[in-house]
């Protein structure tokens, strides 16, 4: 574990009258991200903001409590000492509630790495780590976090366990509210088809490592630029997409991926002033287990007509130069 690294959260997590010391961390992190602040031009200083209240000016922050609007410009406050004494067993404690056998996927939040807090409590930690991988299950606990109780997913992770943060029902907006406009028009079996084979050829196990984020290495090399004085490059032109047929795109699409264009280039960081080797082509496979076989040719029938005017072109060309010579 990182020496710098600082607990979120400290309490037990109890499980019917199990109850072990733990420890939460935050999984994931953004201390190697460019961050901007916002600089006044002119002066090349930082703009600082400050607590105003309208009429009287700038104020302390000690003098700003927490105040609930109940009406229009009228609040009622509320002291911390009013929220500490809210007696909710999840303040300190991650209750286990109840064990299932998968989440939605959509109500999964923020990952957090939940550990054992001292040798003594690492035997029950063990044994609901144990536990919880034999069976498979994922255990669902709630707590209070910054204030507010959340829902939280226990499930084995590496040697230890990871909880993530789940939404609250009515903090997921409707699906369909977005999605209730897609029309239910049947789908050409032809394009399906065609589309399932590229996903077979491009089907893969993930690794993470392969991803890298590179708008942060675009402004990395930006920022660097600006430090020695020399000048951006312009933007590159941004074309709009083509609209294309549908049925010709994905046939070039498997074409492509006949030849090995579609693998993907290798994604990891090359070190300065060395550059990546890019992965040699996918050797062509047979299709899938259970994949339908459709070898469509990828020419269609404008692919077609357009070869056979290139071919007859030059025919042309040299009958009309035999009539200029006679």
């Amino acid at each position: 574990m990182a020496a710098a690294a600082r607990p979120y959260w400290s309490g037990f997590l109890k499980l019917s009258l199990v109850t072990i010391s733990v420890r939460l961390y935050t999984a994931t992190t953004e201390r190697e991200k460019i961050h901007f602040h916002q600089i006044h031009e002119p002066s090349g200083e930082r703009v600082r903001y400050q607590t105003v209240v309208p009429g009287i000016g700038p104020v302390e922050r000690s003098e700003i409590v927490k105040g609930f609007e109940y009406e229009k410009n009228r609040y009622v406050t509320i002291d911390p000492d009013d929220l500490k004494k809210l007696k909710l067993e999840t303040t300190d404690t991650i209750d286990i509630v109840e064990f299932v056998d998968d989440l939605d996927p959509l109500f999964l939040g923020a990952p957090y790495y939940l550990v054992p807090d001292g040798s003594v409590a690492e035997e029950g930690y063990r044994v609901i780590r144990e536990a919880l991988h034999q069976t498979g299950k994922i255990a669902v606990g709630q707590l209070v976090i910054n204030g507010r109780e959340r829902v939280v997913a226990i499930r084995p992770f590496e040697n230890g366990l990871l909880a993530n943060a789940l939404m609250f029902e009515d903090e997921i907006r409707k699906p369909e509210d977005y999605f209730g406009s897609i029309g239910e028009a049947e789908i050409d079996e032809d394009q399906l088809a065609i589309m399932e084979q590229i996903i077979a050829r491009k089907t893969r196990k993930f690794e993470p490592k392969q991803f890298v984020d590179h708008y942060q290495q675009a402004v990395k090399e930006l920022v660097e630029e600006k430090l020695q004085g020399r000048l951006p490059a312009k933007a590159p032109e941004r074309r709009p997409a083509q609209v294309i047929n549908l049925m010709d795109a994905l046939k070039r699409s498997l074409a492509a991926e006949e030849k090995g264009e579609g693998a993907p280039a290798p994604r990891k960081t090359a070190a300065k002033g060395e550059k990546t080797a890019a992965k040699p082509a996918a050797k062509r496979g047979a299709a899938a287990k259970g994949q339908r076989s459709l070898l469509l040719p990828v020419q269609g029938g404008r692919g077609k007509a357009a070869a056979a005017a290139q071919e007859a072109e030059p025919a042309k060309s040299e009958t009309a130069k035999r009539r200029k010579r006679a």
